[in-house]
């Protein structure tokens, strides 16, 4: 685990580099210095920011073309230590739960082509199923890239613990959306992602926003069936039958959770024909 001083920079793939040559190109004056480090700007300390124009199209550049490009972007050092900067309020959230904040990027590496990658498919797959607009299929694709963003402030040992969480390491786990958020908000990212990165784990019987709503099951499905430290793979059906229950609870919407089982149920028709 790293502080915000020892984090290397690890830079963007060489092809992506290429591609976003091209594009900055295109757009004339906008140079590779200010892509990487002047993306956005803070008028107040409470206010979310607003992001250049031209970054904002450079971005969905990304999100279209390599999507760990872009939020391996954010996760530069010195994208976090602004945000830290502008967002105080992460290092009290964390202070009141009695953790040190310190960065660990690899929390989120260590999920970026696994769990994070699996949560944006099943998101873009319900965005379809669902027939959103092409404005909310992007803030879905956004905010689910997005969506564990806060665990980069989690302690390491928490992360990576092998078994049940306490009572007290879960409500420090439970803070990740909202320091995302807090982080996040400090970039000019778009409002509606931005509001998926914050409510995707609130029980849907609790939040109205929809679009976190179908994040959440993403998320859930995808945590349940893949494999982890602490458990195994779960076949879809077990994965269903849990998520059942969760519906029943009020914790998932039970429509979006049918979308997703029939998405689910055609693949596994398709592959057995």
């Amino acid at each position: 685990m790293l502080n915000i001083d020892g984090i290397q920079n690890k830079g963007i793939t060489a092809n992506v580099r290429t591609q976003s040559a091209k594009l900055r190109y295109g757009l004339g004056t906008y140079t590779s210095s200010r892509v990487q480090n002047d993306s956005f700007t803070l008028s107040n300390s409470t206010a979310i920011a607003k992001k250049n124009p031209i970054e904002t199209v450079y971005e969905k550049f990304l999100l279209k073309h390599n999507q760990n490009a872009l939020l391996e972007k954010y996760m530069q050092p010195e994208a976090i230590e602004k945000m830290l900067n502008n967002a105080p309020v992460v290092n009290q959230i964390l202070k009141e739960k009695g953790v040190n904040p310190v960065v660990c990027l690899e929390n989120l590496k260590s999920i970026e082509n696994t769990h994070v990658s699996s949560t944006v498919t099943y998101s873009k797959v319900l965005a379809e199923e669902l027939n959103l607009s092409k404005k909310d299929k992007d803030a879905i694709a956004l905010g689910s890239l997005f969506h564990d963003f806060g665990k980069i402030m989690m302690p390491e040992e928490i992360i990576n613990k092998n078994g049940k969480l306490t009572p007290q390491e879960r409500s420090i786990i439970d803070t990740h959306s909202n320091i995302g958020y807090e982080l996040l908000k400090t970039t000019g990212m778009d409002s509606k992602a931005l509001s998926i990165v914050r409510n995707h784990h609130r029980a849907a019987n609790l939040t109205k926003d929809y679009l976190a709503k179908i994040v959440s099951v993403a998320d859930v499905y995808s945590a349940l069936t893949e494999k982890r430290a602490y458990k195994s793979e779960m076949s879809p059906e077990k994965a269903f039958e849990i998520m059942d229950s969760f519906v029943d609870s009020g914790k998932l919407d039970g429509d979006i959770v049918n979308a997703l089982k029939n998405y689910v149920n055609r693949n596994q028709q398709k592959e057995a024909a």
